[in-house]
């Protein structure tokens, strides 16, 4: 037996749920079904006796209800999470009743084994991460941030910063930490770019529950997360197409990101527009604004008026950090200084001109940072997730970051 196997226990009452997971799991040593109970009642005692990871469980269980095994699995075997198997066309309603049974993924039938697949080491990931924060509560020294992404005029490459920086955080955690370590929320409604970047497909939304009226809590913001191989985990605004709001109501955001800041060490915003009320909420509540500017002289003069008028309402000096970005290759024309002379604010960073990684990088959905971690542009990136992860990243961390990069800590 394969001691690090994921265990499994399939609960279906009709057979075909459990006949295709075992046919999709046969011969990876990765896995192992541990039990297959033919009723909620087999399912109750296998649960507490196997223990298992993972218990599978079809939504048309009998006698008892689904939802009725998961609550009393929640409550008896806390360390077995539940993936519930639902028909074409269940009921909107029953979403929130499987988060507060304590459910933590669902799959649709008929099931397709990469699906499958994925969404099991996604709520194995989730649970370790949860495991992870509980043992290990970050120390004084290691508050937990939250990083505003803004740009005064698109185009600039704001949502590539976000995104990349996102996964230069991740990474700067060690391995073993970064799953988790990183929440990158998008607050564009009107489509989620940065799934696109990350060549993620998010199965629910903000948009998608907050016409429900529902309240955002722990357990329904676990279930919007979306795992990426980076480490990040994804909380979407919007899918595509069309949906009822056009915005996020400026309590639910707060209250977003109130839970991810007391769970992840890092929190990132891709604010996609700094005039509304909420985002200005987003930008009382954040640790850090990160400002990125194309360099050209109209960039350059919209992100000027916008220090002003941010500097002028009292904000926090300390907390901006504008980055450069060259966006075109007549940017190397404008020196640093003189960047810093229009914009009348000392440069944090400044990303070099790459025009044919950064285009591939966003539509191939691959952040340049993993895929070209040597390219200068990705350098400059993970120079500035060390400046901002001063004081918050681990010492072992920072150590892996720093030789990563070529750097002597002590220079």
């Amino acid at each position: 037996m394969n001691e690090k196997a994921i265990r499994i226990l399939i609960a279906d009452s009709e057979g075909s749920t459990g006949d295709s997971i075992c046919v999709f799991l046969k011969g990876d040593v990765g896995y192992e079904v541990v039990g297959r109970a033919a009723d909620s009642g087999e399912c109750l005692s296998m649960a507490l006796i196997k223990h298992p990871d993972i218990a599978i469980i079809h939504s048309g269980l009998k006698p008892m209800s689904a939802i009725e095994v998961c609550e009393q699995l929640s409550q008896q075997s806390p360390s077995t999470s539940v993936i519930m198997v639902l028909a074409v066309g269940f009921e909107e309603n029953l979403f929130h009743r499987m988060m507060s049974a304590g459910v933590a993924d669902f799959l649709i039938s008929p099931l397709q084994r990469d699906q499958t697949l994925r969404e099991i080491h996604t709520v194995v990931e989730k649970r370790a991460a949860r495991r992870q924060s509980a043992e290990g509560a970050p120390r004084p020294e290691e508050k937990q941030k939250v990083i505003a992404i803004v740009g005064c005029r698109g185009g600039g490459g704001r949502t590539t910063v976000a995104v990349n920086l996102s996964c230069a955080l991740a990474a700067a955690a060690g391995e073993g930490a970064s799953a988790g370590r990183v929440a990158l929320v998008d607050t564009n409604m009107p489509a989620s770019d940065v799934a696109i970047f990350l060549d993620v497909e998010p199965r629910r939304t903000l948009a998608d529950v907050l016409p429900q009226g529902m309240t955002v809590d722990r357990d329904v913001l676990e279930s919007l997360l979306e795992g990426h191989s980076s480490g990040v985990m994804l909380l979407a605004a919007a899918g595509i197409g069309p949906h009822e709001w056009s915005y996020l109501p400026r309590n639910a955001l707060i209250s977003i990101l109130a839970q991810l800041r007391s769970r992840f060490p890092f929190t990132v915003v891709d604010l996609a527009d700094t005039v509304a009320e909420t985002s200005r909420a987003v930008l009382d509540f954040c640790d850090d604004l990160v400002l990125v500017v194309g360099v050209d002289l109209p960039r350059l003069q919209a992100a000027r008026l916008f220090l002003l008028r941010l500097l002028e309402s009292n904000f926090p000096n300390e907390k901006v950090h504008v980055v450069l970005n060259d966006t075109g290759p007549e940017s190397k024309n404008i020196e640093t200084a003189q960047a810093e002379a229009i914009l009348e604010f000392e440069v944090t960073a400044r990303l070099p001109y790459d025009g044919h990684l950064v285009p591939a990088a966003i539509n191939l959905g691959q952040p340049f940072v993993l895929s070209h971690p040597d390219k200068p542009v990705s350098r400059a990136v993970r120079e500035l997730a060390t400046k901002l992860g001063e004081g918050r990243l681990r010492a072992s961390s920072r150590g892996r970051l720093f030789k990563s990069l070529g750097l002597n800590r002590t220079a």
